[in-house]
């Protein structure tokens, strides 16, 4: 019996989930304290779930800009379209709709590249 050769299965690094995460609250923490000095409201108090400003909708321009701060971390481009449309009502949401579309990517990039 002749053995058969499997083509040899490439690593993917580790999708690095804690520093985009705190990267998007962190980002969305300040803009909810710009926008409450904006507003003449108090800072939201930041915990998970939270929303910024006086009201609970995160603008996806906002979320466009949070792009711009994750693209520096990670080794491909980050398309607006990732955003979506009509915004967020919440931190946790723009979490829970972001992390596993830039996961897939990450996945994606690196195994191409291997």
């Amino acid at each position: 019996m002749t053995p058969v050769t499997t083509a040899e299965r490439k690593t993917v690094p580790s999708f690095p989930t804690g520093e985009i995460e705190a990267c998007i609250r962190d980002f969305l923490a300040d803009e909810g304290a710009m926008q409450a000095a904006l507003h003449g409201g108090a800072a939201p108090a930041g915990g998970p779930g939270s929303a910024i400003g006086p009201q609970p909708v995160i603008d996806s321009l906002v979320v466009v800009e949070v792009l711009l701060e994750i693209e520096p971390k990670v080794p491909f481009a980050l398309p607006d379209s990732l955003v979506r449309a009509g915004g967020y009502d919440s931190v946790d949401e723009v979490v829970q709709h972001l992390m596993p579309q830039l996961e897939r990517r990450w996945r994606k990039h690196h195994e191409e590249k291997n």
